[in-house]
């Protein structure tokens, strides 16, 4: 019997914030600033996620809080990026969130509502579609990272096995998430033809283009 090979599952932390300009770096090129002022035109237009402070207290819990003195707006705010009107709800489901993603800062946990907001859920239907699809989301590429990190080939592919399933089962979320926006309705598109009684009583379905007769 063959021994079993642990393998931890690999955290997914980036491994640096955004560097700062460097001096010595040249200014972007004409397509660069082109593709940057079309970005920023387009960001005006993106409703802005909710956002929450976060910060981990001494026994491991985390406390999360409104990010701002707004608490009013703040509400309100996250209530439509679950799409209820219940705060209760809501609150509710920033804790599935984290629970989801796991969470271990501020900007991990804002990341994941910026994924559900994206979504833009109209109900809580929607809103816990929302939060099941951030968390296989996020275990199909731990999963796939872990994979690429394994000591062996059976470690490897045992971890990529459950990383297709995830994956599986986010496309399917996708599709229920389409059937559910769409309630079931089926389009019927009736096409309408033309019935023409040519000479000798012989009908003709459809376009007719008529042409003179050659003698």
């Amino acid at each position: 019997m063959g021994k079993s090979t642990k393998s931890k599952v690999v955290p997914l932390h980036p491994e640096a914030d955004v560097p700062a300009p460097v001096s010595d770096r040249p200014p972007p090129g004409q397509r660069i600033q082109k593709a940057i002022s079309q970005a920023a035109a387009r960001q005006i237009d993106r409703t802005q996620p909710v956002r929450v402070d976060m910060k981990i207290q001494a026994d491991g819990t985390p406390l999360m809080c409104c990010p701002h003195d707004d608490p009013t707006g703040f509400t309100v705010h996250l209530k439509e990026t679950f799409g209820s009107s219940s705060f209760d709800f809501a609150w509710r489901q920033v804790g599935l969130v984290r629970t989801a993603v796991n969470a271990t800062d501020r900007d991990e946990m804002n990341a994941a509502l910026a994924f559900v907001g994206g979504l833009k859920p109209a109900d809580e239907i929607e809103a816990a579609l929302a939060v099941q699809m951030v968390g296989v989301h996020e275990a199909s590429v731990r999963l796939l990272a872990t994979a690429m990190k394994a000591s062996t080939i059976d470690a490897q592919e045992r971890y990529i096995n459950m990383a297709t399933k995830m994956q599986r089962t986010f496309t399917a979320q996708v599709e229920a998430m389409k059937r559910y926006r769409s309630s079931g309705e089926q389009t019927i598109r009736v096409q309408h033809q033309n019935v023409t009684v040519q000479e000798g009583g012989q009908a003709v379905i459809g376009d007719v283009h008529g042409g003179g007769r050659r003698g």
